[in-house]
């Protein structure tokens, strides 16, 4: 009979758990694919993915490593908003002060960056680090990779079948225009035509990218659940009242839903650029700092007054596009302003952050698919549509036609989502499962029960 190994004190053993669990989150999206299909780094992966995603991605990871083809069409993902990796580019240490004055001497003067994870990283949420995503930056910080929950199984099935799939990660934080010429500048690099498939935030990037680019550059556009008209998941944002950045907040120990509002959210120009652009029946003119409300976090006038002119320079439809929008989901399909600050209409005509009637692009083949926002990129049904879209440019696999099923709306007040569960979540006390649950409601179950579950903007 073997010696047991002795027990490590209790305080080393659950930082050696922390710092395993976080690995996925400081990885490179290659080293991710990698570790799926090799069965490495287990207990970060199932953390990170959830258990049955793991299983199901660790066998996509070996098919596509197995079928490495190559030559095949260039298609490029383009993420949601926050669907992107964030990292702060500090430089790294300087050379030491002893080191041999020849060395010295010869050493460049600033060294590489080295990028530091701020999104999204548990723990430097709970350190309140997010904070440095202020606009404009205390630091440089880059896109470098996507996050791999919404989008690994689409990328996986895209390999397996043959195409060059590509991320095309970028900084959400910044304006649809400046996103947009990136991609148009990444795609005239490339030098042959690209399959864009665009979640959410990134159908409008691609828009944009479009509206620069020879016809030929692109030889389709698939839209994901993208806001063409908005979304009133941005107002809860800008409010501080959105599910998911109540949820955020509670792993943040140092801020209040109010304070990230306020001192983050409300300094980028990419969430205010999904605001319904229209004065519609839906809702208040938006654009218009006097129709919010006069208490709570309130938007910059500056940045709605570039809403306008941002979704102007889309491209409009044409032949090479189609979408598809997510239903049957409880959505914020109306907004309404009262003395508590604005009344949010749900009810199921949408995919649980954009309504179907902000969602549609009038003129393009449209498909619809029984979905929450967010896994629109990942399910198993959809992807399937999606790859008979890239090979043909029309597909069975989903309906053409929707009617709304007859359900009764509710209301819901800027006052009563702020009455939420306000309890904080300290991540470095909780155990492997416990980290995974947490990352799972971070996320956003596949069925939500209510509007706007976590990572919903992506």
């Amino acid at each position: 009979m073997g010696l047991s190994k002795p027990k490590l004190p209790a305080r080393r053993a659950a930082g050696e758990s922390l710092r395993e669990a976080a690995w996925a989150f400081h990885a490179t999206n290659a080293a991710i694919f990698e570790a799926l299909a090799k069965r490495r780094h287990g207990q970060s992966l199932r953390e990170y993915f959830g258990t049955q995603a793991f299983e199901a991605l660790s066998e996509l990871a070996r098919a596509a490593r197995e079928a490495r083809r190559s030559g095949g069409p260039r298609v490029l993902l383009v993420p949601g908003m926050m669907g992107s990796r964030l990292c702060a580019m500090r430089p790294r240490a300087a050379r030491r002060d002893n080191a041999p004055a020849r060395a010295r001497a010869s050493a460049p003067a600033r060294a590489p960056a080295r990028p530091r994870v701020l999104w999204i990283d548990p723990l430097s949420i709970a350190a309140g680090r997010l904070e440095e995503l202020v606009l404009p930056p205390v630091e440089p910080v880059r896109a470098r990779g996507v996050l791999l929950p919404s989008y690994a199984r689409l990328k996986l099935a895209l390999d397996i079948a043959g195409f060059d799939a590509r991320f095309f990660p970028y900084d959400w934080r910044l304006g649809i225009q400046e996103n947009g010429a990136a991609l148009a500048a990444a795609i005239r690099s490339h030098g042959k035509p690209v399959i864009l498939i665009a979640h959410s935030m990134g159908g409008l990037v691609a828009r944009i990218a479009v509206k620069r680019l020879p016809r030929p550059s692109v030889r389709r556009l698939l839209l994901l659940g993208a806001p063409n008209r908005g979304s009133f998941a941005p107002v809860q944002a800008l409010r501080g009242t959105y599910p998911f950045v109540r949820k955020l907040s509670r792993i943040d120990l140092e801020h209040s839903p109010d304070e990230l509002a306020t001192k983050v959210f409300n300094t980028f120009p990419g969430l205010y650029q999904m605001l319904p652009a229209d004065h519609t029946e839906l809702a208040p003119d938006l654009l218009d700092p006097a129709c919010w409300p006069s208490s709570g976090p309130k938007p910059d006038a500056q940045l709605l007054a570039q809403v306008a002119e941002a979704r102007a320079a889309m491209a409009g439809p044409d032949s090479r596009m189609a979408q598809i929008v997510g239903v049957n989901r409880p959505t914020v399909i109306a907004v309404r302003r009262t003395a508590a600050g604005f009344e949010y209409r749900v009810g199921l005509d949408g995919d649980g952050t954009v309504p179907r009637s902000l969602a549609m692009l009038p003129g393009l083949r449209t498909y619809f698919a029984d979905e929450a926002h967010g896994n629109l990129a990942s399910s198993p049904r959809v992807i399937e549509a999606i790859m008979d879209l890239v090979r043909g440019g029309s597909t069975r696999k989903l309906p053409k036609r929707y009617s709304a099923p007859p359900a009764a709306e509710t209301r819901i007040d800027d006052e009563q989502l702020r009455a939420a569960d306000r309890s904080k979540i300290d991540w470095r006390l909780l155990d492997s499962a416990q980290r995974e649950a947490a990352m799972s409601d971070l996320e956003g179950p596949a069925e939500a029960d209510s509007p706007g579950s976590a990572l919903s903007l992506a």
